[in-house]
């Protein structure tokens, strides 16, 4: 029974709203028992789930007819019995607006659940009525109303929200503490420099005042006062204020503000692990559980930091020698917890040995944490993995009948040497073989991804994987993503130029297409016998044509081809791939490889290394981008290093 809060309005009783029958008999017809796909996936909140059949129904039914059935369905929905129904109704209404004309329906259903009983469901009724545009009314109701719960939420989402017209000035005087605080960061980020210490006074005042902060459950407030120092480029004020929190100048909750700011700051600033981060590690003995979350969360998102923080980081993990619960999807309860694995994966993929018995504990305990391949990569290029222990393990997700247990099979073989893979060549024909199968049954004219993967990891066992050759021989379907996969994996097995060889005659360049990436095709044929004219002909107007995945990959193949001669030419074109975070290290190593004759190269890679904030990346969250910018700089460094002798001139 949901518990309703006096002088609210109750909510109402389940949603048995639906489509017509079309003729259903009653025992399938929707109703209470037998709920709309709709109704069902709203239940169980599979719609907010990308790419299920209901999301997509949804989106494309409103999207034809906004005042339609189905917006119809969700606002009874709206009001459903269930807290947890009637937020995932509202988080939807709120995804269904973006990028679209704001329609009565979504600001309607928002404002009636301003006075809901649920919090939550308060909180994501402020977030949708400033998401519809209607901040006119969030205004008002922010003015009218007492709950701070509803009043912290509406205050947060319109400042969080670009073309609100919400002056944080007037914030700064409202009898909420937390209101207060927002409106001092919302000002601070903009504010002229001569207001610079009133406003800081007030933000440290209003969080020594606090215990907790309502607005702490989206974007958090170190995180708001980190972006606002950033944007007034106080990089040194930020490191002078962090160490002060964390220190626990302003109480408890100053402590969790300072490593939330800490975390930031990491992401802002390349200085930021090396300064803050031993702050951090003093607060791991004696934090809270909570608070040592946080701050091994923040350590763990940056390599500088990790690094840095290695020894206490290790001293945090369990015995090895104690079992971890065998969940395939995570890391599972007990000694290997979330927390546990964060410092395994952090400490694995920086090639800390330290981390190799717990990784090896979760496989042998069955478990399949996410990130388990990159800790298993990092330990491999440290030399601190059993390579028979992941061979074994390769073969029984091998024989596993689910595509996420192949895709870490194959992850690791490929990590794996060929000798140490070979063993499993028996279990990938089984694979290849039913995979093939598959793709026959539903008629696939081009290869399908497991194909193309099975393939391409027996190509690079090399001669141990001869067996697979009669069935390499039969395939026919070819891939865009890997152009030659199957000509590329006989090569590789048999060592004849023969399948390559007959594959580019019979595959001409494409013309005004964007160019197929080749460079493995032609790498091998490089290395095995050297490539005749009218190849090397073709690799430079591939790579040189057009730019793209075939430029910076074939680029150290044609400069291994043709040398000094070409230096100008590929000079011309890789510095513009050094700040892309997947082709940039590419491009770095073939620069490497072109030695003094890259060093007019050398003002582009110390721009990149000089640079005091993170590139502009997007590789998925922050702390992802923060991490391509650290591997970014470190390939920098190495080639600059390359390039001059180690000595940086």
């Amino acid at each position: 029974m949901t518990t309703r809060t006096p002088g609210q309005d109750p909510a109402s009783a389940p949603s048995t709203a639906s489509g017509p029958s079309n003729g259903a008999t009653p025992s399938t017809a929707p109703g209470p028992d037998h709920p709309s796909e709709l109704t069902a996936a709203v239940l169980d909140g599979s719609v907010l789930s990308p790419g299920t059949p209901a999301r997509t129904a949804v989106f494309e039914a409103v999207g034809a007819d906004p005042d339609g059935p189905v917006t119809r369905e969700l606002l009874a929905l709206a009001r459903h019995v269930s807290p947890a129904v009637r937020r995932t109704v509202l988080t939807l209404l709120g995804e269904l607006t973006h990028g679209r004309t704001p329609w009565p329906a979504p600001v309607e259903a928002a404002g009636a659940r301003l006075h809901d009983p649920d919090p939550d469901v308060r909180r994501a009724a402020a977030r949708l009525l400033v998401r519809t545009g209607a901040a006119d009314r969030a205004r008002t109701a922010l003015g009218e109303l007492t709950d701070p719960v509803t009043r912290i939420a509406l205050a947060d989402a319109l400042l969080g929200t670009p073309g609100t017209s919400c002056p944080p000035g007037p914030l700064r005087t409202d009898p909420l503490p937390e209101i207060r605080l927002l409106g001092c960061l919302e000002e601070l980020a903009t504010a002229p420099r001569e207001q610079w210490p009133e406003l800081d006074a007030q933000t440290l005042a209003e969080v020594t005042a606090l215990t907790a902060h309502d607005a702490d459950r989206g974007y958090s407030v170190g995180s708001r006062w980190g972006r606002a120092l950033y944007r007034q480029e106080r990089e040194a004020d930020c490191y002078a204020t962090a160490p002060r929190l964390l220190a626990g100048d302003a109480g408890a909750y100053g402590r969790r503000v300072g490593v939330q700011l800490a975390h930031r700051a990491f992401q802002e600033w390349r200085a930021a692990p090396d300064t803050l981060a031993p702050h951090l590690v003093r607060l791991l003995p004696t934090a809270p559980p909570d608070l040592r979350t946080l701050v091994v969360h923040a350590l763990c998102a940056s390599r500088t930091a990790t690094r840095r923080s290695a020894d206490a980081l290790a001293a945090l993990l369990p015995d090895p020698t104690t079992a971890p619960a065998a969940d395939p999807a995570g890391p599972g309860a007990g000694p290997f917890d979330a927390v546990a694995w964060e410092v395994t994966y952090a400490l694995a993929t920086t090639g800390d040995p330290r981390a190799a018995p717990y990784v090896h504990a979760l496989l042998t305990a069955g478990a399949r944490p996410p990130g388990m391949l990159a800790a298993l990569r990092g330990l491999l290029r440290a030399g601190a993995a059993d390579t028979g222990q992941l061979a074994a393990y390769a073969r029984t997700l091998l024989r596993s009948d689910t595509g996420d247990a192949r895709s870490l099979a194959l992850g690791v073989l490929d990590a794996l040497d060929p000798a140490a893979a070979a063993p499993c060549v028996p279990d990938l024909l089984t694979a290849l073989r039913n995979a093939c199968e598959t793709a026959e049954a539903r008629g696939a004219a081009l290869a399908t991804w497991p194909e193309l993967s099975l393939v391409g990891t027996l190509g690079r066992i090399g001669p141990p994987a001869a067996a697979a050759v009669p069935l390499l021989t039969t395939l026919t379907r070819d891939s865009r993503r890997r152009p030659g996969h199957g000509a590329l994996a006989l090569a590789r097995i048999t060592g004849d130029r023969a399948p390559l060889e007959t594959y580019l005659r019979t595959h001409p360049p494409e013309g005004r297409r964007p160019t197929a990436d080749h460079s493995a095709l032609f790498q091998w044929l490089l290395d095995h016998g050297g490539l005749d004219p009218e190849q090397s002909a073709r690799l430079r107007g591939a790579v040189l044509g057009r730019g793209g995945a075939m430029q910076v990959r074939g680029s150290l193949v044609l400069w291994r081809n043709e040398g000094p001669p070409v230096a100008a030419e590929l000079l011309a074109v890789l510095p513009d791939y050094l700040d892309d975070d997947l082709f940039g290290p590419v491009a770095m190593t073939t620069l490497a490889a072109m030695g003094p004759h890259a060093r007019p190269a050398l003002p582009h890679l110390r721009a990149l290394i000089d640079r005091r904030t993170r590139l502009p990346l997007h590789a998925g969250s922050e702390d992802a981008d923060l991490r391509a910018d650290e591997q970014l700089l470190e390939a920098a460094e190495r080639t600059a290093a390359a390039l001059t002798g180690g000595d940086g001139r």
